[in-house]
């Protein structure tokens, strides 16, 4: 008796739990949100600033950019922090902190979220909050930069303000509204967009971002009304489109089956959304099979997503299929989707075409140029074979095109290895391939190369831009100006 006693009790009590936490998932509703406490920005990432350190001119540069912030005009600093963004630089965070807080400037307050925003730091989520909780007197890129600011530093405090402006008569507000819930919304949040999803009033514009959305959330709530959205014939094509992504981002299984049946679709459009979707199963033989049909799909933007997916999959298996696109495929952004995709899986078969590619005499520069690329950039095979090429445009004036192409490339990396061709370009007579080899050695800071670059310093007939970098390069302080 005792124990159907304690058996009652506990399915009372799993009842009543559930029924609350059912009741809580409903709760979500629009309103004011509370504007979160005041902060300060948090402590600067050492390895961040270090490199960005290391993209100084001169040992000014520093100063110079904190004297800017703190006495610029808004031009100068909002040009700046553009740089500072660029560099993914955090140096300067308090000062830019400071500048916001009492700038009046609506382009300068847009900027420094947008830097904030790159760092990662929540120190303004008081200030966005409180914007968004009331934003029709704000410009509205100043709007944009708050929804994707507490977007990114994940501010739930926001949630109640995004909500109200999702069903807002003003319709600018509703994509990034959207959007912004599915970086900070959790169940609850779903559920409230499952009951949007029913509204008739919805555009197809609406419709498609939120499927978008549900996708991204993972909201599995919509799965069944997702299906059926994919699978209806007489719906709005990117509506369906979108409504495919979605079923791959929520990663459950049971989609495979629906996306598989789908990429039989005489649409292309559709098909691409259909490898988008796919691409979320990895580990799924049937995905991995449809994407592998993908590769040789008779459209482009088929072929180019299922080439992308391969790569991002790791697909191995793909690569004859990938060198077969890399040789023949008629669409060049295909060609270098390919090249992208081999270097990037790294098989013995994929990193011997790449490289018999950039010996082979007969493969024009521009395919050169682009193997060059991309085999730097994974970093796994072909460098000896990149540097004796670089020596041979070195020799040729014909092919500067590339000799200049493939500097660029290793400026990009530091590499103990480019240390020769780095003195070689500087020995150039030509002041682009010099620069370049300035560029080589700004990253890699070689000790042999400064005599080289003194000589072309003391040069009367040298390149007035090459010479005045070298002067800043290395601090020589003389009263010279190069004219």
């Amino acid at each position: 008796m005792k124990k159907l006693f304690f058996l009652l009790c506990l399915i009372f009590s799993f009842s009543l739990y559930a029924q609350t936490a059912d009741e809580d998932i409903k709760a979500s509703k629009g309103g004011i949100s509370e504007i979160p406490a005041a902060k300060r920005p948090k402590a600067i990432d050492k390895e961040k600033a270090a490199k960005a350190a290391e993209k100084d001119e001169s040992e000014k540069d520093y100063e110079n950019k904190s004297n800017t912030i703190k006495y610029g005009i808004p031009s100068e600093i909002s040009s700046l922090i553009d740089e500072l963004i660029k560099n993914d630089d955090p140096r300067f965070t308090e000062e830019i902190y400071d500048v916001f807080q009492v700038s009046k400037n609506t382009v300068i307050k847009q900027k420094v979220l947008n830097y904030f925003k790159q760092q990662e730091d929540p120190c303004l989520e008081d200030y966005a909050v409180e914007v968004l909780n009331d934003p029709y007197e704000e410009k509205g890129d100043l709007v944009k930069a708050c929804f994707q600011y507490v977007s990114t530093v994940k501010t739930k405090e926001a949630v109640p303000a995004v909500l109200s402006l999702i069903e807002s008569e003003n319709d600018s507000y509703f994509n990034d509204a959207i959007a912004t819930i599915g970086e900070i919304g959790g169940p609850s949040e779903a559920m409230f967009l499952v009951e949007y999803l029913e509204r008739e009033d919805l555009s197809d514009a609406q419709r498609q971002t939120l499927m978008r959305t549900c996708g991204k959330m993972h909201a599995i709530q919509t799965w069944d009304k997702m299906v059926e959205i994919a699978e209806d014939e007489d719906e709005n094509l990117y509506v369906r489109m979108y409504a495919a992504e979605a079923l791959g981002l929520m990663e459950k299984k049971e989609s495979v089956p629906v996306l598989t049946s789908l990429f039989s679709e005489n649409d292309p459009n559709l098909r691409q959304y259909v490898i988008k979707g796919l691409s979320h199963f990895p580990d799924v033989i049937e995905a991995q099979e449809t994407v592998m049909q993908g590769i040789r799909d008779e459209h482009w933007r088929v072929r180019q997503e299922a080439i992308k997916t391969a790569k991002e999959n790791k697909m191995t298996d793909s690569i004859p299929y990938l060198i077969y696109r890399a040789k023949n495929d008629s669409e060049k952004v295909i060609k270098d989707e390919a090249y992208n995709s081999i270097a990037a899986l790294n098989s013995s078969e994929g990193n011997d075409f790449l490289i018999t590619q950039i010996k082979d005499k007969k493969v024009g520069d521009a395919t050169k140029k682009k193997i060059v690329e991309v085999l730097l950039k994974e970093g796994n095979a072909g460098e000896k074979e990149i540097l004796e090429l670089a020596e041979e445009c070195l020799k040729d004036d014909k092919r500067k095109d590339l000799r200049y192409a493939i500097g660029k490339e290793l400026a990009k990396y530091e590499n103990a290895a480019y240390e020769d061709i780095c003195l070689k370009y500087l020995a150039s007579k030509d002041s682009t391939t010099q620069s370049l080899g300035l560029d080589i050695y700004k990253i890699n800071k070689f000790n042999s190369a400064e005599t080289t670059m003194r000589t072309i310093y003391a040069d009367k007939k040298a390149n007035s831009g090459v010479k005045n970098r070298i002067k800043k390069m290395l601090g020589i302080e003389d009263d010279a100006v190069v004219e």
